[in-house]
């Protein structure tokens, strides 16, 4: 078992049996509809539809470019009169490969064209949606990384494609099969139409993709970058592993991060050629220092005073107590789980065909069953072969969707680690001052004055890591100046008087009567006056004066690191040196 609780499922580089390695990296080509009806400026936003696909494309790119992000993306124009191949109408604008500084000027130069009505590509061309196919797939097949998912994404507004005749409409519904068996996923993401009617996918784009989500257009930028992430990223998987329903009955899933940072991949260098450097172990034989081969190497144990010997695979036997899988134990009421009982990162589980057919429908009914009778599996999960496992727990999670039919949180388990009894440590509390009666009235008074009926954590964004992202994005791009952000976090105290003024008064009489005294405990360091004394002695030379208590609150305020147990003579010296 892990000593710490990290992700089990993490860094697994196996392949085979009941659970293979899924590779975290992902591959996307975006398909930028360029027909007359999208290109054509929206009377209200002044934005044609091809321009609002491109700006939301490199809102991906630049969050990918500032994350650091390996993953692989690509941009294809159909319906261009120039052709990148031999097919017309398709021009790939951009390579699939990982994003830079030029893929983002390339976007932004090609939208700005888009909106001045200049289009250096041709516009309006007939195109083969076989042939859109055809490059996509090609495109992925070229690729010499290896990528764990495969995602087309077509932006239009158009139901169907202009001249489209049952050859091609064939063709085309063939060749999507052909890539959905193949592992590359096909999405749809409908644009407004020039006559407000609804976009129709069972049309045409509903043979390319049979479990396609029907979503509601939109016209704005910020929520179509928001569709396009929650589609690129929603595909994420770590590997694939057999759920041992029982000895009977076993299906596949699959194991997912739905957050969590990526892994840092360190490199020793040699210092005097700066090459990589490659560690080799060897054992040898105490009695003539000779080199040992894997098999004559035992490992022993003393059990009284016998010395019992174990051979490698003796030790490697020892380690299996059971096969690698997730294991059905029983089921339990949806209370017994508290918060404090989450030991570590969970692991999202959703079903997977690759193996066993017939995996979705069971899981789906085994998941719905669990939620309506408010219960959660138990599971003992062995995550990788030499490992006892632990005990987790399946905790149901419903699909749901917003207004927009956007699909918000996926269907599917959470497994998380359930502690043992000695993981879980009781916390010994000071007794605090209970509040009086009338304190808890002016209180109670005031929040309900200061609450707010609507309120989402979403609207309010953390504007020290927003501007953490600007920053970044300054750097990669190269700009000259870094935008500054607005802090919608600080509170409207005009409009809190007038909500509340008076229960906010009557709470100050009540909790902070007249001749209150704060704590000394409660006050906050005087770092000011502090270093203050401190400079002033040691400009007259008598630093060694001034408390150890000041020297250590000094070192704190102008954050000079000294060690805890450092006595006087050590604190005076280290603030001389920090002074010059």
């Amino acid at each position: 078992m892990d000593s710490e609780f990290g992700d089990p499922f993490e860094n697994e580089v196996e392949e085979g049996g009941s659970f293979s390695f899924i590779s975290s990296l992902n591959g996307t080509l975006c398909v930028v509809d360029c027909s007359e009806e999208m290109l054509v400026k929206d009377s209200e936003t002044g934005v044609s539809r091809a321009v609002l696909a491109l700006e939301a494309i490199k809102a991906t790119y630049c969050n990918k470019l500032i994350s650091g992000s390996l993953d692989h993306l690509g941009v294809i124009l159909c319906g261009t009169d120039t052709k990148t191949n031999d097919y017309d109408g398709i021009h790939v604008l951009l390579p699939l490969d990982t994003p830079d500084k030029n893929c983002v000027e390339v976007l932004q130069k090609t939208s700005n064209e888009f909106t001045a009505g200049k289009f250096q590509f041709g516009r309006g061309q007939v195109y083969s949606p076989y042939h859109l196919l055809w490059t996509c797939n090609s495109i992925f097949t070229s690729c010499v990384k290896k990528l764990g998912t495969r995602l087309v994404m077509i932006f239009t507004n158009v139901s169907e494609p202009h001249n489209l005749d049952a050859k091609t409409r064939q063709l085309a519904t063939t060749k999507a099969r052909d890539m959905s068996e193949l592992g590359i996923t096909i999405s749809i993401i409908p644009l407004p139409t020039l006559d407000g009617s609804q976009f129709d996918v069972e049309k045409f784009y509903s043979a390319l993709v049979p479990d396609h989500e029907v979503t509601n257009p939109t016209n704005d930028i910020e929520d179509l970058s928001m569709r396009v992430h929650r589609r690129e990223s929603k595909v994420r998987m770590t590997a694939s592993i057999n759920f041992v329903v029982n000895p009977e009955l076993t299906i596949g899933v699959q194991c997912c991060n739905l957050f969590g940072e990526p892994a840092a991949k360190h490199i020793n260098l040699c210092s005097k050629t700066n090459q990589p450097v490659v560690t080799v172990s060897s054992v040898v034989r105490e009695t003539d220092r000779s080199v040992l081969l894997p098999h004559e190497v035992y490992k022993s144990c003393k059990f009284g005073s016998e010395t019992v010997i174990f051979s490698k695979d003796d030790v490697e036997q020892m380690k299996v107590r059971s096969d690698k899988g997730i294991y059905l134990i029983g089921f339990r009421p949806a209370g017994d789980i508290k918060f404090h009982h989450v030991a570590g990162k969970s692991t999202f589980i959703r079903p997977s065909e690759t193996v066993f057919n017939g995996s979705t429908d069971f899981f789906v009914a085994l998941l719905t069953r669990l939620q309506a009778r408010e219960k959660v599996g138990l599971v003992h999960c062995v995550p990788r072969e030499g490992t006892p496992g632990y005990i987790g727990a399946l905790i149901p999670q419903l699909e749901e969707r917003d207004e927009d039919n956007e699909q918000i949180r996926p269907m599917g388990f959470h497994l998380i680690r359930l502690p043992f009894a000695d993981d879980i440590r009781k916390l010994n509390y000071e007794p605090s001052i209970e509040p009086n009666p009338a304190q808890v009235d002016a209180a109670k008074s005031l929040i309900l004055k200061l609450k707010a009926k609507q309120f989402s954590a979403n609207l309010l964004d953390n504007p020290e890591v927003m501007q953490f992202n600007k920053t970044l994005e300054a750097i990669a791009l190269e700009k000259d100046r870094i935008e500054e952000t607005e802090d919608s976090t600080k509170p409207d105290v005009e409009s809190m008087n007038k909500r509340a003024g008076k229960e906010m008064s009557k709470f100050n009489d009540v909790a902070f009567p007249a001749g209150y005294s704060i704590p000394d405990e409660c006050k906050k360091p005087d770092y000011k006056r502090v270093i203050t004394l401190v400079q002033n002695r040691n400009r007259e030379g008598t630093l060694a004066k001034v408390s150890v208590a000041d020297l250590k609150l000094y070192c704190q305020g102008v954050r000079l690191k000294v060690p805890s147990s450092a006595k006087k003579g050590d604190l005076v010296d280290a603030v001389k040196k920090f002074l010059g």
